[in-house]
This record gives structure tokens, sequence and C-alpha cells, in this order.
């Protein structure tokens, strides 16, 4: 049996909470200088639900800073669970993990849980991180989860999260990210349901890619760095993989002559000096039809490392091979192993961190890396296919 601290009778462990605040939170400070608006507005304690917009690996500890009471509980990723000592802390204080995108019972059985022990539950309905900074669609069992326990609903929003560590990016930067309280929704004050859940949506419903000024990072050091992961293909021609920055600064293109010079805020600078959205490519390059690679291959990715996820989410190291995406089918080869997955099997599709992928069927999940393609343009590519869309040969 895997070790455990013992936890008290809110659920939390005294021992763990006072070392990962001063750790943890020390550090997110040192990083983003969190500022918090509304302090009135910010629970004291439980039992209630904190919510608020999800962009930056930190967010989690940006909504803690103020909360030096007691350790807010909730559920996250699976992904935070995959390393031991990760998952031992993470459960100390009563964190949960979760599969994005996968219905689990057992999910509302816990937070039922932390409702009994009377505390803050902090979950992100937007199931995962904002690449670009603009709002997700709210997971609808999240808001009906909302509605049904009958306790106060906080939000809160996160101004400068997604410029300080934009979750293409491989490193954050120097930022002061504002943590705004706002009044707490109560489902007893709304005559149904749907009013209720469009309040929530409401709360979240802003684009983070022009923060207040105040929150804007300060600087950057190679903040092209992972632009790739972003802009998979060439804005211009629509080549896949060959956007790229040689030095973190510059972003070029194998494609095309384009030359630009990203600044700390994440826009590019042309020659001319002009201002371009990063933004408004990816838009363009989300905008353009899926193109075969060769034949009837879509995308492919060499050398990936594969893994599957064991019973308590542990990740299990399988090999390193081959995935190629068809339009019928998704092709994975590592060690002797040879599979065909028809799209119409996979139950989910999610990113782990910002460059692995989650496969997911009726009977396992297989995830694995990509160093050379950009995971995001897999999610698109294979959500695209499940809606039917065909590729074409050329643009």
């Amino acid at each position: 049996m895997a070790f455990t601290f013992k936890k008290n009778e809110r659920g939390y462990s005294e021992i763990t909470f006072p070392f990962m605040r001063k750790v943890i939170i020390g550090t997110t400070q040192k990083l983003f200088n969190v500022r918090i608006t509304n302090p009135e507005n910010m629970p004291l304690t439980g039992p209630c639900f904190l919510y608020g917009n999800h962009s930056n690996y930190f967010d989690p500890f940006f909504l803690n800073v103020g909360l030096t009471r007691e350790p807010t509980a909730g559920v996250m990723t699976r992904d935070q669970f995959h390393r031991p000592i990760r998952r031992i802390f993470m459960d100390s204080i009563g964190i949960v993990p979760t599969s994005k995108y996968v219905p689990e019972p057992g999910i509302v059985r816990s937070v039922i849980k932390m409702i009994g022990q009377n505390r803050i539950i902090v979950i992100f309905p937007e199931g995962g991180r904002r690449w670009d900074g603009r709002p997700k669609p709210l997971i609808e069992t999240t808001l009906k989860l909302f509605w049904k326990m009958k306790i106060p609903v906080h939000p809160i929003q996160l101004h400068g999260s997604h410029l300080a560590w934009p979750r293409w990016a491989k490193r954050p930067r120097l930022s002061s990210v504002e943590a705004r309280f706002l009044t707490p929704l109560h489902s007893s004050d709304f005559d149904n349901y749907e009013a209720f859940a469009e309040a929530c949506r409401s709360k979240l419903d802003f684009e983070e890619y022009n923060p207040p000024e105040e929150a804007k990072p300060i600087r950057a050091w190679k903040p092209a760095s992972g632009i790739h992961r972003l802009l998979y293909r060439c804005p211009e021609t629509g080549e896949s993989a060959t956007v790229f920055t040689p030095d973190g600064k510059r972003v070029l293109s194998r494609a095309h002559p384009f030359r630009y010079r990203m600044d700390h805020h994440s826009r590019l600078i042309d020659p001319d000096g002009q201002s371009h959205s990063v933004v408004e490519m990816y838009d363009r390059i989300k905008a353009m039809e899926m193109e075969f690679l060769r034949d009837d291959c879509l995308l492919e990715e060499l050398g990936s490392q594969f893994y599957t996820i064991g019973k308590e989410h542990e990740l299990i190291k399988l090999d390193r091979g081959v995935a190629r995406l068809r339009e019928t089918h998704l092709d994975i080869y590592y060690g002797s192993v040879s599979e065909q997955i028809p799209l119409e099997e996979i139950r989910a599709v999610s990113i782990e961190q910002n460059h692995k992928i989650s496969i997911t069927d009726a009977q396992r999940t297989i995830q694995f890396t990509m160093k050379h393609n950009s995971v995001l343009q897999w999610q698109h590519y294979l959500r695209r296919l499940a809606k039917g869309e065909k590729a074409v040969r050329s643009l």
C-alpha cells in the first residue's frame, strides 16, 4: 500500500500543510507577485466551491495565496499524480485525481465527503488550461454539481495568469498576477439552473491576452521558446511543423521568409516595428483545412515515449515508438506492439502539460510524448475528424 500522511478530521495533514504553504506559496509569490483584490469576498473556510479561469500551471497556488488558515481541497488532473512524491503531497491536503472529459461518478462522492469536512473545494470548470488566453466552455457536469450541492460558489478571476506563463511556453515570465475575488453565487438566489449556470459562465467570460496594465509581464527570458506548440502550421503556407525559434526571441518559418521578434507580452514584432497578435495568427492556422502529410497520413510523430495509466493513476512506462494519424484510425507502434485504434472508439482526447497527449478508449488510456510536433494540432485534428471533416491533398 502506498505511503500517505495521517490526516485530521477535516481531511488534511497538519504536517504537510505548513510545509507546502511555505515552500510552494513562497515560490509562487517570488515568481508572480500575486496581488489579491476584493479580499472581503474571499472565503475563510468551507464548505464552499472556489472556481476560476485556468491558464497557468500555478493557478491553483494563486488561489491559495491569501488562504492562510487552511488548505483548499479539490480535484486535479491525474497527470499531477503520476510522480509518487507529488501524489503523496497532493493526497495529504485532500486533492483527488480526475480524468479530463471522462465522467467519473467517484468524483462526486469525493466532493460530498469534502463538503462534510467543511472544505474549500477548488475546481477549474474549463477542464484544462487555456492555450490562447480565451475562455473555454465550462463543463456542464461541474456546473450541475455547483447547483445541486447548495453551498456558496466563489468565482475568482486571475488576470495576467496567461501571459505570465503561456501554456505553450517553456518558461514563466516575471509578472504580477491579480487574483480578483468576486461576490459569491448562491444557487438559492436563482429561479432555475439555466440562470445560475449562465451567471457562473459570465464570471469567466473574459480573454487574457490583454490583461490590465499592472498584470502584464515585466520581462521575459526567451519568450518565444515553445511557440511551435501554438503556431503548429505556417500561417502563410499552412505547412505543418515549420514555425520555430532559433534563439527563443525570433520567430521564423522554414516554409516562408517571414521574420518576427516576440516581446514579453507575446506580441510578434515585424522588421518594420509593427506589432502582430499571436492569437490572430493562431486563428488563421485553425481555420485552414487539414492537409495530408503524405499518402493517407495526416500527422506523424517519431520517437515518442509511450505510457499507459495504472489503477492508482500511476504512469506506466512502455517503450519508444511511432504514432501516425490517419482519417479513420490512429496507428501506434512501440517495442513489439503494433495497434490500430479506430477513431470512433476514442472516448476522450486530452493534453497533459504541453507535450503529451492522452487517448482514451473503452479499455485503457494510452499517452505519448511529442518533441517534433504540436499536441494541440493532434488534438484539433482528432476532434475535427470525429466531426466528419475531410482532409485535402494540398491547400
